[in-house]
């Protein structure tokens, strides 16, 4: 028996694209049609690279806390 290495995916579905960023599909549609997720042709379907969805996640404001006590 031979050892298999897995590897992490590096092209995800838009479905599987949201769930690697932690949102939902509907949310993430709307990210690519305001053109802040791009995706990749593959064989006619879209597809994302998962180096562009960690920028996307990099790139997201800090968040503050606004008006709240601690």
């Amino acid at each position: 028996m031979t050892a298999r290495t897995l590897y992490p995916p590096i092209l995800f579905s838009t479905e599987d694209a949201a769930e690697y960023i932690g949102i939902k599909s509907t949310k993430f549609n709307e990210m690519q049609a305001k053109g802040r997720v791009i995706p990749k042709d593959f064989d006619g379907k879209r597809m994302y690279l998962r180096d562009d969805l960690d920028a996307f996640a990099r790139s997201l404001p800090d968040w503050e806390k606004r008006g709240t006590t601690a």
